[in-house]
C-alpha cells in the first residue's frame, strides 16, 4: 500500500505576543514603501520575534482577513484625498477607471445604469458589477 500524505493544518494555538501579533497586522496593511521598519527582518527584530514566528502568523486564518480590515481603514481615511485628486483629473481629462477602483475597493460602490423601455411593460434593466439583472413592474 501506498504512504498516507499528511495535510500540515494552519496554526490556531494561542499567541504569546498578541500585542506584537497586532502590530504586524498593522505594519503588513501600510503599503511598502511607506512601511517603518522597512523589511519583516527589521521588524522582528525591532519587536524581538524570530521571523519564522512572524512567517506563521501569516498562515492563521485570521491574519490575511484582519490585514485585509485595515486596508480598508488605511483606504478610507485617504479617501478625502482621493476625491480632490478625482475632482481635479476629472475637470482637467474627464472620468478615468483608477478611481472607479478605488471607489468600489474602500468603499463598496457598485456602477449602476438603468435603461427604462418604454412599451405596454414598463421594465427597467440594472446592471451591477457586469451582471445583468431585469424587473418587470
Amino acid at each position: 500500500m501506498g504512504k498516507k500524505k499528511t495535510v500540515k493544518s494552519v496554526k490556531t494555538k494561542a499567541l504569546s505576543k498578541p500585542d506584537v501579533y497586532k502590530e504586524f497586522i498593522l505594519w503588513m496593511s501600510i503599503p511598502g514603501p511607506l512601511r517603518d521598519p522597512k523589511t519583516q527582518g527589521e521588524f522582528a527584530k525591532k519587536f524581538a520575534v524570530r521571523q519564522a514566528t512572524l512567517s506563521d502568523w501569516k498562515q492563521r486564518k485570521d491574519f490575511w482577513k484582519a490585514v485585509e480590515e485595515e486596508w480598508n481603514k488605511w483606504g478610507r481615511e485617504k479617501t478625502s484625498n482621493v476625491m480632490v485628486k478625482f475632482y481635479q483629473k476629472v475637470m482637467k481629462d474627464g472620468m478615468t477607471p483608477d478611481f472607479k477602483l478605488w471607489f468600489q475597493y474602500f468603499l463598496g460602490w457598485n456602477e449602476k445604469i438603468e435603461e427604462k423601455v418604454s412599451g405596454g411593460l414598463n421594465v427597467i434593466i440594472s446592471y451591477t458589477d457586469g451582471k445583468r439583472k431585469g424587473k418587470s413592474k
